[in-house]
Order: structure tokens, then sequence, then C-alpha cells
């Protein structure tokens, strides 16, 4: 799978006051009505249980220029993750600032999938800022950026 691109999100929660957060790359568009996006959560995470706990979701998809964001969220045992981070809350939920997009998702099924959870998570806000974001690619970061359309392409 490192040959295939994938976006980069941070993917936060709140509980009892406290910011939760995890870089994931396991994130798709799922449905337009009603407005559903899936993603994955590793079990052995502690991002998980606080998801479950508070049932709901935010969804930072990070800018090209936000890889070290990625690297920070991605990073097990570091006490807190948000300590030096311009980020905020918007709605309840932590949100990453600078990224290319925002979701935020008030209702979130959960689902077995292997050594991950899967989650659907149904968007109730939405956000974009046009920035170009950040990619996956062979265990390397680089930059989502628009390709030239030809006829017959996926729009």
């Amino acid at each position: 799978m490192a040959h295939v691109s994938a976006p980069v999100t941070v993917i936060t929660t709140m509980v009892d006051g406290v910011p939760f957060g995890s870089t994931v790359s396991a994130f798709a568009s799922l449905s337009v009505n009603p407005p559903m996006v899936l993603l994955a959560l590793d079990n052995r995470g502690a991002l998980i249980q606080q998801v479950r706990s508070a049932g709901r979701i935010g969804v930072s998809v990070l800018s090209s220029a936000q890889a070290d964001l990625a690297i920070r969220f991605a990073t097990r045992g570091l006490p807190d993750r948000f300590a030096g981070v311009d980020w905020g809350i918007d709605h309840g939920l932590p949100r990453i600032e600078g990224a290319t997009a925002w979701l935020r998702c008030d209702v979130v099924t959960f689902e077995p999938g292997g050594d991950h959870t899967v989650l659907l998570g149904t968007v109730s806000a939405a956000e974009a800022t046009g920035v170009d974001g950040l990619t996956y690619y062979q265990r390397r970061f680089g930059s989502a950026t628009a390709a030239t359309s030809a006829p017959g392409m996926l729009s």
C-alpha cells in the first residue's frame, strides 16, 4: 500500500476539556448524501478509546506545509501533542489551524477492521482553504496539486 497516495489528516476529539489527536492517512470520502467520511484508527492507540468516549471527531486535513505536525501527532509517547501547535476549539473539538480543510463529525459509527477500527463519520460542518494538501506516498510526504483534466476523467 506504500504505492498508494493518501491524504494526511489529524483526527481530534475532546474529553473532559482535554484535547486528543493522532495522524491518520487511512481517510476517504464515503457519501455525499448524507455527507460522510471513513477513516481507520489503530486499536493499539489511545485515540480510539477517547473517540469512543466523546462520540465525535474533528478532521484537520493537513496542508503541504504541515509535515512537521503529521510527524508530531504520529509520535507515540509524546505527553502533549498539542503543545506549541497553532490550534483552537471549534464547536467543542480541537481544530488545527492552517489545515487545507476542516470537518466536524458529530455522529460516528464504529466497525471492526482487523487490528484497526473503521470509523464512519457523518459530517456536520466542512470548510476548505484551497491550499495544497499533504500526501503520504512511499513513506514520504508530498503535496497534492491539481492535475490537468482530460475529457472523460472523473470530476
